[in-house]
């Protein structure tokens, strides 16, 4: 696998490697919508913003709202952001979620899907390291992981990010 200075990984390196794919997942959108992972990305383009802990919301809302920007009318694209609470307690869990209810804005919520269940196949596949930082998953409509990158919205890893969305969305608007 190629990493670079900004954190940028290219999946997969070489032809055998096999790339990644999302565990299965099951939640709730801050709307209410259920959201059932890889499921609800069938046929579509998703990009998952993936936060371990409550220091890396920044990180994780700064990806969503240039993702938003950008690509929030795309009927190819699929966008979630996801906090990772199941490390909680879960006698807390619940008052968590209800506090992110209260600080994202509602046209952000149907985006925001907090999950509650084992975090560990997520760190596996968001091959994280730091758990402050931003995790964005690019991943197709099987939910095979075909980009990654952890950390700041930087202008080098948001190019990144639109070079290969691009290409993605491109393909899968052929078929």
């Amino acid at each position: 696998m190629l990493v670079t200075a900004c954190g940028l990984a290219s999946l997969p390196a070489s032809s055998e490697e096999t790339p990644a794919r999302i565990p299965a997942a099951h939640g709730t959108a801050l709307d209410g919508t259920a959201v059932v992972l890889p499921d609800v990305l069938k046929g579509k383009v998703g990009v998952l913003v993936v936060g371990f802990s409550h220091a890396s919301q920044a990180q994780v809302m700064n990806w969503g709202r240039l993702i938003t920007a950008d690509f929030g009318k795309s009927p190819g694209l699929v966008y979630y952001e996801l906090p990772m609470i199941g490390g909680a307690p879960k006698m807390l869990r619940g008052m968590i979620v209800k506090s992110m209810g209260k600080a994202v804005p509602a046209d952000e919520r149907p985006h925001f899907v907090p999950l509650v269940e084992d975090d560990k196949p997520w760190r596996a596949v968001a091959k994280y390291w730091k758990p402050d930082d931003a995790y964005l998953i690019l991943v197709d409509g099987d939910g095979t992981v075909r980009w990654q990158v952890e950390g700041e919205a930087t202008d080098a890893a948001y190019a990144g990010l639109k070079k290969k969305l691009n290409e993605l969305l491109a393909t899968s608007d052929a078929h």
